[in-house]
């Protein structure tokens, strides 16, 4: 079906035993721009076009919530990014198939860490500890350098901040390494580390007794 698309005529328009398209036309409509209704009369806005000869839907919106000016601009955006060259809904499904930071921490663990890092344990309590109260739930593909910031402001000790930083680096460049999809930046790189001062101690009075026998050994056996 085709027809110019306004709020009112889409809010009217009656279900039917199978789901049917409404295309947007007309002087001011958008290109690619669908409304989809299915036989409970649920309304969705789609983006719909053709990337190498296949078919995509990108789902703009529950056709409840936006107005029909408000898809076409949504609609135009994406149609836009076509013409550049690009695939949105691959896009949107790549990031989502990423999942979140805490999936990805957990992948690196059991795929590389374990086998390749005897201090996996460590990095694994680094993350545990500070990253994925914070990161967790987030989207790994959508975390920047500013977010990579704030995890290190938050951390009071300056030598554990850099330690974090560090452990979250190496997930995210085994991620890219591994072409994970949705990752390809690493929000660490770039993010300055807290300057450190090498660490003197005063070795205590049970220590002592121990640092003279090892002294007497090496003497005896290089001296």
């Amino acid at each position: 079906m085709l027809h110019h698309l306004n709020d009112r005529y889409v809010r009217d328009l009656k279900p039917k035993p199978k789901p049917f398209l409404v295309w947007d036309t007309g002087r001011r409509s958008q290109n690619g721009l669908a409304v989809q209704v299915q036989p409970s009369g649920y309304r969705t806005f789609y983006c719909i076009y053709s990337r190498q000869n296949r078919v995509r839907w990108y789902h703009l919106s529950n056709a409840n919530a936006i107005t029909v000016a408000q898809a076409r601009k949504l609609a135009n955006e994406i149609m836009y990014k076509v013409a550049q060259g690009q695939d949105p809904q691959a896009d949107r499904k790549a990031s989502r198939h990423s999942g979140t930071f805490e999936e990805l921490a957990k992948r690196y663990v059991e795929e590389y860490a374990k086998k390749t890092n005897k201090s996996w344990e460590s990095t694994q309590d680094l993350i545990k500890s500070y990253v994925l109260p914070k990161w967790g739930k987030l989207s790994a593909a959508d975390i920047v350098r500013s977010d990579a910031k704030t995890l290190k402001s938050g951390i009071a000790a300056p030598i554990v901040a850099n330690q974090v930083l560090a452990s979250t680096s190496a997930i995210f460049s085994w991620a890219i390494k591994e072409e994970l999809a949705g990752i390809k930046i690493n929000p660490c790189i770039g993010v300055a580390r807290n300057p450190t001062k090498k660490r003197e101690r005063v070795l205590s009075n049970s220590e002592v007794p121990l640092f003279w026998k090892e002294f007497d050994m090496s003497c005896t056996r290089f001296c």
